[in-house]
């Protein structure tokens, strides 16, 4: 278990986080600690393994609260930490490098034999076994470092980038692992490759700026849709639809379109596709088509950001009055929500 609140760290003048705070129960599946370079990621999950103390906040971890810096070494006890960075001893054999991290832990005699070999198999590392590891490929060292992280069975796992390196075959081993021992355990993952989030993460929490900016369970996060809409109220500015649009339930934005307005057409150009008054006249267009009728007189494009299926929205829309010449719903992908959260869009 893991529960951080109101946490703050800072380097000089520089605040790397600030005023973050979630908790994470065991057993719930993986949970993705996403975030643009310089977020504030490692520095939140340093804090969290013992190895940084905040400025400000409380951190408990596996029970522990850490208050003292003999509190922060017996998290270190139950906490498996894999850096991105993942530090090794390139001198030493694979399989001295797995006894060494064994008696760090404490572990001897059978206890850390047996630790060993569920390492060698789970990890897949009997055939470089005796090799240094100066010597392996990067993904082989990756994998030495999971086992180096994982060999005390630790309750809470926190994994910075840990399928760095390697090829698809070992990242899918790698996420199967992880997937299991998130099944038990309080399992804490960053990294970059938002498709590893959707595939293995059950909720993200995404940093931005050192802050908290999301943390929601991934399929909720993904639910919003984007709809692409073109529409007109009579004898109502552009400012007035935007409120109402806005104080639809589940609507989460309304960006009107700079090019509302920008050329009209005759109405009475043959070619203009009918207004839609009832669902069941949808109709669909073009790229090409919706970017000319967002020109027509009197119709904006609106893009909403809706948390509900789109079939929702549009009776509901119609009901208040609004004419509506296309609707084309479209769910965000991972990527789309991450930029819009993180300003990068």
């Amino acid at each position: 278990m893991i529960q951080v609140s109101g946490l703050k760290r800072s380097f000089g003048s520089f605040v790397a986080v600030r005023n973050v705070s979630f908790e994470i129960q065991p057993g719930r599946g993986v949970v993705g600690l996403l975030g643009p370079n310089g977020a504030g990621k490692t520095t939140t999950m340093r804090m969290l393994a013992g190895y940084i103390k905040p400025d400000e906040g409380s951190i408990t971890v596996a029970g522990i609260q850490a208050h003292s810096e003999e509190d922060r070494q017996r998290i270190k006890t139950r906490v498996g930490y894999l850096p991105e960075n993942n530090p090794l001893y390139p001198e030493m054999l694979v399989s001295e490098y797995l006894e060494f991290m064994g008696r760090c832990r404490g572990m001897e005699g059978e206890a850390l034999q047996a630790a060993g070999r569920r390492m060698i198999q789970e990890l897949e590392l009997a055939s470089h076994f005796y090799t240094p590891i100066g010597l392996l490929s990067r993904g082989f060292r990756q994998r030495v470092g999971l086992a180096g992280a994982l060999i005390h069975d630790p309750s809470v796992i926190i994994l910075d980038e840990p399928t760095g390196g390697l090829d698809p075959n070992q990242i899918e081993h790698i996420r199967s692992l992880i997937r299991k021992l998130a099944s038990e355990r309080t399992v804490l993952l960053s990294t970059h490759i938002l498709q590893e989030v959707e595939d293995i993460c059950e909720r993200v929490i995404i940093i931005h700026g050192g802050e908290v900016v999301a943390d929601q369970p991934t399929h909720e996060l993904k639910r919003s849709e984007s709809i692409q809409v073109v529409l007109k109220k009579d004898q109502t500015s552009i400012q007035s639809m935007h409120s109402e649009l806005s104080a639809i339930r589940g609507i989460q934005s309304v960006m009107f379109s700079q090019q509302s307005g920008a050329r009209t057409r005759d109405q009475s150009d043959s070619d203009s596709p009918e207004e839609i008054t009832d669902t069941s006249e949808l109709t669909e267009l073009s790229s090409q088509d919706r970017l000319a009728e967002a020109d027509a007189d009197g119709f904006h494009p609106v893009e909403l950001q809706f948390s509900d299926s789109p079939e929702r929205l549009l009776p509901v829309l119609l009901e208040k009055g609004y004419t509506v010449r296309s609707y084309f719903p479209g769910r965000r992908s991972l990527q789309e929500i991450f930029q819009e959260l993180t300003h990068k869009r």
